[in-house]
């Protein structure tokens, strides 16, 4: 199969967590640290950035891709088809400036998701803390106006899709600020732009930013729903399922009808087994935006510790051989430490694991008990 991938070419994944003065990549899937980028130039054809692009010309994957690479061996749509669809650009290469922007500025969140971790939100640092496991200080900083100065460097005219990462996205006005720079300042954003917003779906919009989002081409809502009921409040600890979703059908009921949704499942240990619960209550609840325009329903794979190569033998045998490699084999080793932090937080929070997903659970019987 191709390896062309519109992100690599025109993408830019800018953040400011793990390199305070801005750091880059390509994509917010590919497994390759940031590098660091001066955000007082023009930055988007640094040479580390048009490095991976000359691989790419010659069609072939690179080993940070391979979160795609599998999702695509095993038959789903990935981040790369995704794009390769949605941006145009395929095979106009060298670009002046970004089709595709994802930002990274600021962790403030109000959940503290499994799947997630501390430098991704405030709460799980709180968390981490009211429990004696974090011993530094719960902080996010906001980086506005250096996100400003990076996006005023760099040319916007290609900019067709720019992502707000969280964090909780919705909450405060800090990336609100932002998506008025954008409307005062990219060339025909009413035109051709859409602003995402990366969400747990917990937060309300408040009607005065109505104004503001008609002055995009779009705006979409991406939520993060990784299971259905108490799978999802397990998960997305400590949201409420029913508030989620009232809230969402609120906000399609509400918001002007240029805002689309998109529903963005992390596949992880947990809810492997269990996809059709959300797809299910996806398309029977939330198929489609006000106007009819079609609800996506995309999944990626979690890294980190819950990955999905973190399966038994007797889980791998009931699900999907696809999703694996041919040199797959049980690793006991990062199965026991997996295990050990689902039984730590399941006695914080009050959780049970065995309860919640009770198919998932059999399967790790041996690790469980000893």
């Amino acid at each position: 199969m191709s390896a062309y991938c519109s992100m690599i070419h025109g993408g830019l994944d800018l953040g400011f967590r793990e390199i305070p003065t801005g750091g880059a990549k390509h994509c917010c899937t590919i497994t390759n640290n940031l590098v660091p980028v001066d955000i007082n130039t023009n930055f988007f054809n640094d040479k580390h950035l048009v490095g991976l692009r000359d691989i790419n010309k010659k069609d072939q994957w690179h080993p940070g891709c391979n979160n795609c690479k599998s999702l695509e061996l095993a038959g789903h749509p990935s981040m790369r088809t995704g794009m390769n669809d949605g941006l145009g650009i395929d095979g106009k290469t060298d670009l002046s400036g970004p089709a595709r922007i994802d930002l990274m500025f600021d962790i403030s969140c109000n959940l503290a998701c499994r799947s997630c971790y501390s430098g991704a939100s405030t709460f799980w640092q709180k968390h981490l803390k009211d429990n004696g496991l974090w011993d530094k200080p719960v902080y996010s900083d906001k980086n506005k106006d250096k996100v400003i100065t990076a996006l005023s460097n760099i040319d916007l005219s290609n900019l067709k899709q720019l992502v707000f990462c969280g964090g909780e996205t919705l909450l405060g006005k800090v990336y609100w600020e932002v998506t008025q720079w954008l409307a005062d300042n990219v060339p025909n954003a009413k035109e051709q732009l859409t602003v995402c917003f990366q969400t747990n779906g917990t937060q309300p919009i408040p009607k005065k930013y109505f104004d503001l989002i008609e002055r995009f081409h779009l705006v979409k809502l991406q939520v993060s729903l990784d299971g259905a009921t108490d799978k999802f409040e397990y998960l997305r600890w400590p949201a409420s399922w029913n508030q989620v979703t009232d809230n969402l059908l609120n906000l399609r009921a509400e918001l002007p009808s240029n805002v689309m949704f998109l529903i963005e499942e992390t596949i992880s240990i947990f809810n492997l087994f269990y996809q059709d619960e959300l797809d299910t209550w996806v398309k029977e609840n939330f198929a489609t935006n006000r106007e009819g325009d079609i609800t996506n329903h995309t999944r990626h794979l979690a890294v980190g510790i819950f990955n999905t190569n973190n399966v038994t033998t007797e889980y791998k045998k009931e699900i999907d051989q696809s999703y694996f490699k041919p040199n797959w084999k049980e690793n006991p080793q990062e199965i026991t430490k997996m295990v050990n932090e689902i039984k730590q937080f399941d006695l914080i929070r009050k959780q049970s694991f065995a309860v919640t997903f009770p198919q998932v659970a059999k399967f790790y019987t041996q690790y469980l008990t000893e």
